[in-house]
C-alpha cells in the first residue's frame, strides 16, 4: 500500500507543508513558515522542520530521493532520535504522491536531493 501524500499552504498560519500519511495513519509533515522574522531566527526556527505524532524538530534532514516511487529520507542522528524514526526513512508513494515530492520537497527542505536514495 502506498502512502497518501498531500500539501497545504495556510498563509493565516503563515505556513506551508508536504503532508504524508502512511497506511498505518502514522503521519510525517515536512513544514515551512512562509515568512520568518528576527525572533524565529534567534530561536534556530527559521528554516523547515519535521512534525510526527507531537513531535517536532527543526532541520535535521541530510537528504532525500525519490527512486520508483519509494521515498527515502535520510536523517541526522538528533532528528531521528527526537522523532521517533530510523535515520533512513523509507515510504512507498503513489506515482501522484511522487509528483507532490518533486513538486515541493526540496523547496521546502531546501536540501538538494540525491539521485540515488
Amino acid at each position: 500500500m502506498s502512502a497518501t501524500v498531500g500539501y497545504v499552504q495556510d498563509e493565516g498560519l503563515n505556513f506551508e507543508a508536504l503532508v504524508i500519511l502512511d497506511d498505518s495513519g502514522d503521519v510525517l509533515e515536512i513544514q515551512r513558515s512562509l515568512g520568518v522574522d528576527d525572533q524565529d531566527a534567534a530561536l534556530h526556527m527559521d528554516t523547515y522542520c519535521i512534525v510526527r505524532g507531537g513531535l517536532t524538530h527543526y532541520g535535521g534532514v541530510l537528504s532525500w530521493g525519490l527512486s520508483h516511487d519509494l521515498l527515502v529520507v535520510k536523517l541526522d542522528l538528533e532528528a531521528a532520535e527526537a522523532l521517533q524514526l530510523p535515520q533512513e526513512l523509507v515510504v512507498a508513494v503513489s506515482p501522484d504522491g511522487s509528483q507532490m515530492i518533486l513538486q515541493y520537497m526540496e523547496r521546502l527542505l531546501g536540501v538538494i536531493r540525491s539521485d540515488k536514495p
